[in-house]
């Protein structure tokens, strides 16, 4: 593929109200997931992987956590004299006062324009962050080159059983084109449906005909998301219909997070998700390896650098700077960077956002499809503050 040919735009302006605490004040593109990772990680990777080095970043909010975490895009080889990373905040319209509004009527995608038109590349990949995966971005590419309509979108085939009504799919002809894309509470599968054509929000288009699509919504005055002018675009061409067969999870709410930290811990998924011939990259941390002290248990877990274990940590998935005192017990739990658990404490189905400190002989309790979610930064000390959802 010749360099510059395509460029990616990863749009992190997506539903967040359902994975709340989580979301309170990160995007969902940058939620912690897998010890070490972002969510943002996997289609950024998936990106560098196919060469794509003119990359978007469209942010919800001020954007504080993604400069962090992205920086200047040297860990992903971004940080390059052509092409690069580019940022673009305050994207999220239900964030925005409605005398701003009045204002972007008619330019609400004048930043992606621009970088589109700066780009001058032939094709254009739209990435959403909450669809987990490892997609090879060169055969989506040669599979789009090798067929006539203007736009290729990539699906999961998955049991209808496991659809929510958060989730979307692909309506499919017999020739496997996609002709719309809709919410899975109103497709009205058949009973005898065995495979549903799970929507990953990925799009590819031609740069051209993706300007085209932003100005029209500019002269419009459509203040609508990228999304879902994505879909309508699927709407109005039909689509090819890109099969991806890795490993997959989409995030929704906060048991769907649960659960796909969970699933990696399954040593196939894991393999298939990090061991590819596509690497999986973040930003690098130099850190010492976390240190097990004598008497303590670690099983069947994930565990970032940095941390220091006493405690028994079965089923888990440990992040950085992590400190689990003697005589604590974690089971099946998500507890990510900075947090402090106290000693003979007890913590099971739990996801603990950042920086959290628990103190001793405490029981935190949740359920596999009703986790409990302790917010970034809080102190407990006393089991009256655990609100169990048990």
């Amino acid at each position: 593929m010749k360099r510059g040919s395509v460029s990616a735009i990863i749009n992190l302006v997506e539903p967040w109200e359902a994975l709340e605490p989580l979301t309170t004040s990160r995007p969902v593109g940058t939620l912690p997931f897998g010890g070490r990772y972002r969510l943002l990680d996997f289609p950024l990777s998936s990106v560098i992987n196919a060469g794509i080095q003119n990359v978007m970043v469209t942010t919800p909010r001020s954007g504080r956590s993604v400069a962090d975490h992205l920086r200047s895009g040297r860990d992903w080889n971004l940080d390059t004299i052509r092409g690069g990373l580019f940022t673009y905040p305050y994207n999220d319209l239900k964030l925005v006062s409605p005398e701003k509004k009045a204002t972007l009527i008619h330019h609400y995608y004048d930043n992606t324009i621009l970088f589109l038109k700066r780009s001058h590349s032939e094709y254009s990949v739209v990435m959403s962050t909450r669809n987990v995966g490892n997609i090879d971005l060169k055969a989506l590419i040669r599979y789009h080159e090798e067929r006539d309509n203007p736009v290729t979108t990539v699906y999961k085939s998955v049991d209808p059983q496991t659809l929510t009504p958060a989730n979307t799919i692909l309506q499919l002809t017999d020739k496997g084109m996609a002709t719309a894309v809709v919410p899975a509470g109103k497709a009205k599968l058949k009973a005898t449906t065995k495979k549903a054509a799970k929507n990953m929000d990925i799009y590819l288009m031609s740069t051209v005909d993706l300007i085209d699509i932003l100005q029209e919504a500019n002269r419009r005055g459509d203040l609508i998301s990228l999304e879902e002018l994505m879909k309508q675009a699927v709407i109005q061409h039909n689509a090819n219909a890109f099969e991806y067969t890795g490993f997959y999870a989409n995030i929704h709410d906060l048991a769907s997070y649960y659960a796909a930290n969970m699933a990696i811990l399954d040593e196939d998924n894991f393999r298939a998700l990090f061991y590819s011939s596509r690497r999986i990259y973040t930003k690098v941390k130099n850190e010492i390896p976390t240190f097990f002290a004598q008497g303590s248990q670690f099983r069947a877990s994930l565990c970032g650098t940095g941390g220091y274990i006493e405690g028994q940590v079965d089923h888990s998935v440990i992040f950085r700077n992590v400190l689990i005192n003697r005589g604590s017990q974690i089971k099946d739990a998500v507890i990510m960077q900075g947090t402090r658990i106290g000693a003979g404490t007890k913590i099971e189905h739990v996801v603990i956002d950042k920086n959290v400190v628990i103190g001793p002989n405490l029981v935190l309790k949740g359920r596999p499809d009703q986790p409990l979610v302790i917010s970034k930064g809080q102190h407990i000390f006393q089991q009256a503050e655990v609100v169990s959802s048990d």
